[in-house]
């Protein structure tokens, strides 16, 4: 948002993930509250996926199996960010299969005001191995 208030002129699209976006999802008013022309993108895989790469590199040989953290887990219940961020004044789309992208890209481009771009993704995580 601050780089939208700072560059009116510009285009100006935020991405986070599904974790992050937990944590700041009043933004979303505040872009339909302001009227701020800028474009936010999820990626959704309903996990912490990072932090679940992150442990499983550093688990490599010694418990690879192991389960991860229970709160690494964001699928009860799921989060629509589509529906989210429509309850909060911003237009929503979401973009599941690959050849969606230029189209889910030039519509979201394309809205004149705050959108948010729900992208969903492959939840798993392959351990590293060493």
């Amino acid at each position: 948002m601050g780089a939208k208030l700072a560059r009116p002129d510009r285009t100006v699209v935020g991405l986070t993930g599904d974790g992050g976006a937990m944590y700041t999802y009043q933004a979303l008013w505040t872009a339909a509250h302001l009227g701020l022309d800028v474009k936010l993108v999820v990626c959704h895989n309903a996990s912490y996926r990072l932090l679940k790469e992150n442990l499983a590199a550093y688990r490599r040989d010694d418990s690879p199996d192991q389960p991860y953290p229970p709160f690494f887990d964001l699928t009860s219940p799921r989060v629509s960010f589509v529906r989210l961020a429509e309850a909060l004044g911003v237009a929503a789309f979401r973009l599941v299969e690959p050849a969606q992208v230029e189209q889910a890209l030039c519509t979201l481009l394309g809205h004149r005001g705050p959108a948010l771009l729900e992208v969903v993704l492959d939840r798993d995580v392959t351990p590293a191995r060493g």
